[in-house]
C-alpha cells in the first residue's frame, strides 16, 4: 500500500501546473540637495534623483516577468503597484515624491502639481500598470523615474523612507 501511495503522489504532482513571477530592481535612489542649486528661487521646484540607476538616470531600472511551468495556467494577468513606508519628517511629506514611467519630463517650478505622468507616493499600494500573461515566459522592462517637489517649511537633515514594490498574478 505505501509504494502506491508514493507512486500516486509523484504522478500527481507532475499533473499541476504553475505560473513563476519575479521582479528586480537595480539601485536605491538619493536626492542630496547639496549637490543641487538649492534653495530654489521659486517653490515649489522639483529634483531628480542625484544618485540613480546607471541605466536609467532619473530612477531605477525595473523589470517583471514570469514563466510558466506545465500546461492548465489560471493567471492571465500580472499585477505591478508600488507604495511608501511613510514621511520622511513632520515637514518632508512621502507626498512630495513622485513616480513615473521613464522619459516624463521636469516640471517646471511653481507648477502645483507637477502635471504630465507624475503620480504622488502615498502609504496605500497604488497599480503601476497591468501586464498580460500568455505564453511560455516574457520579461517587461519598465523604467521608473522619480522627483521630489521642494517647499519652504522643509527641514533640513538625512532623511530615508522606504519604497516598496508588489508583484502578483490573477
Amino acid at each position: 500500500m505505501k509504494r502506491v501511495i508514493i507512486i500516486w503522489l509523484s504522478l500527481a504532482s507532475l499533473s499541476f501546473s504553475s505560473t513563476q513571477i519575479g521582479i528586480y530592481l537595480d539601485t536605491h535612489v538619493e536626492f542630496n540637495l547639496f549637490q543641487v542649486l538649492y534653495p530654489p528661487s521659486v517653490y515649489p521646484s522639483y529634483y531628480f534623483p542625484t544618485y540613480a540607476s546607471s541605466q536609467n538616470p532619473q530612477g531605477i531600472y525595473l523589470v517583471v516577468s514570469y514563466q510558466r511551468i506545465g500546461g492548465k495556467h489560471s493567471i492571465s494577468n500580472m499585477f505591478l503597484h508600488t507604495r511608501g513606508s511613510g514621511n520622511f519628517s513632520s515637514s518632508l511629506l512621502l507626498n512630495q515624491l513622485y513616480f513615473a514611467p521613464d522619459g516624463e519630463p521636469l516640471p517646471p517650478p511653481g507648477q502645483n502639481p507637477p502635471g504630465g505622468n507624475w503620480r504622488e507616493y502615498t502609504t496605500n499600494y497604488q497599480e503601476i500598470e497591468e501586464f498580460p500573461v500568455s505564453g511560455k515566459s516574457k520579461a517587461f522592462s519598465r523604467p521608473q523615474d522619480f522627483i521630489f517637489k521642494t517647499e519652504p517649511d522643509d527641514e533640513a537633515g538625512n532623511y530615508q523612507i522606504t519604497l516598496y514594490y508588489r508583484l502578483f498574478g490573477l
